[in-house]
């Protein structure tokens, strides 16, 4: 559940961030229907979760993180967890996976939601072909 952490959502915003699992839970049911199928090739699905609810763990504006790829970022609003964890994500499915082709499918910002619309998710992929 997206709370937005200490850069708290507004009350008008935070009703519905129940569906803000909805790019990892399409990786997790395409991957459950290849398998399903009898999928032969190497296949993975690395799910890129967070969770930034406030509480003494939490992050908090100013923080310095470092990331899988071992690069360093300033954290400066707490709602942006997402796109943080998708980079580790990435990173680990290259580095540690050798994945030749990596298929990104999220939901990290309202802006996907007013471009691709309500019934569609935002996918990006290295690989041309896969894309088109």
């Amino acid at each position: 559940y997206d709370t937005g952490g200490f850069s708290i959502k507004s009350k008008t915003a935070m009703p519905g961030m129940k569906m803000d699992c909805g790019g990892a839970a399409g990786i997790l049911g395409g991957f459950k229907a290849a398998v399903e199928c009898g999928f032969s090739e190497n296949l993975h699905a690395v799910l890129c979760i967070a969770e930034n609810s406030v509480g003494p763990r939490a992050t908090v504006p100013d923080d310095i993180h470092v990331l899988y790829s071992g690069k360093t970022v300033e954290i400066n609003n707490t709602d942006a967890e997402g796109r943080l964890v998708l980079g580790d994500g990435v990173a680990y499915a290259r580095k540690d996976l050798n994945a030749d082709i990596v298929l990104d499918m999220c939901t990290l910002t309202g802006a996907q939601g007013i471009t691709t619309g309500a019934h569609h998710a935002a996918v990006l992929t290295n690989n041309a072909q896969w894309e088109s």
